[in-house]
């Protein structure tokens, strides 16, 4: 191996081991196992275990992978309106339940690191929702500003952000419910139901008026278009 296919396999081999035990209980005797590596050999490439932590902060942040991509483009292409905000919320729901479209970095392994995370020093999180989320999070508010001129939604108390953030809970909520083998509750629907739920949920939330939601979602549309 090169160099870098050395460390970027140690990174990979990390991330697992990371997301399942946290930052504190992860040795580097662990990881230099995982990655088939002699200790000395992870040093080399990452001088202590936290700058291989950092390593993997930085990669996930990056934006460089399928879901980010496609995040991109709806938030630069489409305009803000009350039918942006309905696909945006379908992503974002879509992605959390499913974990489609495919990032870089396993479903449920990104799940882990989050809830780790947010158990320990909350780092990791707190990148990941400045670098990842924030700029989701803005385009909601114009959204609803839009939506909110049109009369297709009313006027909310909520600070602004936060009614996309709190609809970012309620996805994350449903992605960590679906980590165990056996879900930890049972919805008594199918994942394209529970979709299909959780969006019209949030968007009432946010204020839509059910004939905007009616007129602008099309649940079965929306899945054709994110499948592509």
């Amino acid at each position: 191996m090169s160099a870098e296919d050395r460390k970027q396999a140690i990174v990979s081999a990390a991330l697992p081991l990371f997301a399942r035990r946290g930052y504190a209980e992860t040795t580097t005797r662990d990881l230099a196992k995982a990655a088939g590596v002699s200790e000395p050999l992870l040093y080399k490439h990452f001088p202590s275990k936290e700058a291989l932590y950092l390593e993997i902060q930085n990669s996930c942040c990056q934006g460089n992978d399928p879901a980010s991509r496609k995040l991109a483009e709806l938030v630069s292409e489409l305009e803000p309106s009350a039918s942006t905000l309905v696909y945006l919320v379908y992503y974002l729901v879509r992605l959390q339940v499913l974990g489609k479209p495919a990032g870089a970095i396993a479903w449920d392994t990104r799940q882990r690191l989050m809830l780790k995370s947010l158990l320990e020093d909350g780092v990791f999180a707190r990148l990941m929702y400045r670098d990842r989320f924030e700029c989701f999070c803005a385009r909601i508010e114009s959204c609803l500003d839009s939506a909110v001129a049109s009369g297709e939604a009313v006027k909310s108390p909520l600070a602004s952000g936060n009614r996309a953030r709190f609809g970012h809970h309620l996805a994350a909520w449903l992605a960590a419910v679906h980590l165990p083998s056996k879900p930890a509750i049972n919805y008594k629907a199918t994942s394209e139901e529970l979709i299909y739920q959780a969006v019209w949920f949030i968007l009432r939330g946010m204020g839509m008026t059910d004939k905007a939601i009616n007129t602008y979602y099309n649940p079965k549309a929306l899945a054709l278009f994110f499948r592509s």
